[in-house]
């Protein structure tokens, strides 16, 4: 299994990061690329609704929850991941050629820089609105033939 491709998205709230990066999604995935993405926030998450039977395993003390379906299945972890032990786990899930991250801060990450907000470690490219060079720009640094 070849270790998956990572790049980081940064920039103030609401200038066009989710935006970008599914339009992103979409292009790499047409060509037969196997994304995945990580949406790092500082606000308080859960999607596990209070009362049902998910909310009751975790208030009970179970760590690792999950719920499946004859469509999906969803895993909740009750433990704050590193972004290493995140990657390690979606490559246990399915073989990945690219991994997108929005709110990336890790300095070993690469990132992409959106706006006017302070350069963090490893940026390697200021989004200007070309979008076809920044595809380009990530299948170079992904190695995806075109």
């Amino acid at each position: 299994m070849n270790k998956p491709f990572i790049l980081g998205f940064y920039g103030k709230s609401n200038i066009g990061k989710t935006t970008l990066i599914l339009r992103i999604i979409e292009e790499l995935s047409a060509k037969g690329l196997n994304i995945a993405s990580i949406k790092i926030t500082d606000k308080k998450i859960g999607f596990d609704t209070v009362g049902k039977d998910t909310w009751k395993y975790a208030e009970s003390g179970s760590k690792f929850i999950i719920l499946s379906s004859k469509n999906e299945t969803d895993y909740i972890i009750k433990q704050k991941h590193t972004i290493n032990q995140i990657v390690e786990n979606i490559s246990n899930f399915d073989e990945v050629d690219i991994i997108l991250v929005e709110g990336a801060f890790e300095k070993d990450i690469p990132k992409i820089r959106l706006g006017d907000i302070e350069l963090r470690e490893n940026t390697v490219y200021t989004y200007d609105e070309d979008f076809n060079s920044l595809l380009n720009i990530i299948k170079h640094m992904a190695d995806v033939e075109e």
